[in-house]
């Protein structure tokens, strides 16, 4: 059952950390900018075969804003990923990553390799964020970042209206049934998991979460074949928001990563939730992190659910 709990990051910001109260290897999830961790339903359930702990983003979802507003970069959300692991005495764990979440892992792994024993890494690219978004509506990877720029600034002087309207849009099932059909999202996710997501998700100050989006801008590519613990990585073949072509092509810098490619949107965790959660279990098994007895059974039995839904585009696609 999912619990939250406060910390103190390395600048005195008050961020509020979450659990799913379970027992196993821990997983610590790097969210998607601004995403509550109901993006990530199998691992909240604490019968899942992990002790899974994350946090919100400074300023979203009641963790507190920093003292200086221009602390909300990358390297600031690493030190307040390092701060929860600090807080939950976790000295090593399984990295599990999406869209942004991936930038802050691979700067985890590059700082403190010894704290990494895997990476999950989905939906996103170690750096250079922008320049992988909107390559699906065809924008040339030349005007990417200008494009994105442009519309969280647009986000940012709409935010309070926005926020308004979040307030009062209904958000049940059939609000989850239109985005489930409105091809930004797919019908794979299944409803159950999706409103408890959309109810999280839109308690946001759209202002801050915007302001947020422009500071993402400024984290630069990184070269990721630093990587030596094992790694998957997965991109949605239809994701708007980050290149699955960008996503496999920094994968191929890592000789021994595991690359998939999914019939799926930006929103990976949520339209594949079963699959993560094999990938995740594959993941621990190659990695030196022990496996509870009832991981290793799920993975046995999930290898064929992986072989009818997850297609290998490494050749494909290079």
């Amino acid at each position: 059952m999912l619990s939250t709990f406060t910390f103190t990051s390395a600048d005195g910001t008050e961020i509020l950390g979450w659990t799913n109260n379970g027992d196993g290897p821990t997983v610590v999830i790097c969210n998607g900018l601004g995403v509550p961790p109901e993006a990530w339903p199998r691992l909240l359930d604490e019968h899942c075969g992990y002790h899974v702990v994350g946090w919100n983003h400074r300023g979203g979802l009641g963790s507190g804003r920093p003292a200086d507003p221009e602390a909300i970069r990358v390297e600031d959300h690493v030190a307040d990923a390092l701060a929860l692991m600090e807080h939950c005495e976790v000295d090593r764990a399984l990295l599990a990553a999406w869209s942004l979440g991936v930038n802050v892992s691979f700067e985890i792994a590059a700082e403190h390799p010894e704290k990494v024993a895997g990476m999950l890494m989905c939906a996103g690219v170690p750096g250079g964020t922008y320049d992988a978004a909107f390559a699906n509506l065809l924008v040339p990877k030349p005007l990417r970042k200008q494009t994105g720029l442009m519309v969280s600034r647009a986000g940012q002087v709409i935010g309070k209206p926005l926020t308004a309207l979040a307030r009062t849009v209904p958000k049940g099932p059939a609000f989850a049934e239109l985005l489930r059909h409105s091809c930004f999202m797919l019908p794979s996710a299944q409803t159950r998991d999706v409103v408890p997501w959309i109810r999280a998700f839109l308690e946001h100050d759209f202002e801050w979460y915007f302001r947020l989006m422009v500071a993402a801008a400024d984290h630069e590519p990184m070269d990721p074949s630093f990587v030596e613990c094992p790694i998957t990585v997965v991109a949605g073949g239809f994701d708007v928001m980050t290149s699955m072509r960008d996503v496999v092509a920094f994968a191929e810098q890592i000789p021994h990563a595991e690359v998939h490619v999914l019939h799926a949107t930006h929103f990976v965790p949520l339209e594949f939730a079963d699959e993560v959660m094999a990938m995740l279990d594959g993941l621990l098994l190659r990695s030196d992190l022990a496996a509870p007895a009832e991981v290793v059974a799920r993975a046995e039995a999930s290898e064929d659910i992986r072989e009818e839904t997850v297609i290998d585009l490494r050749e494909k696609v290079m």
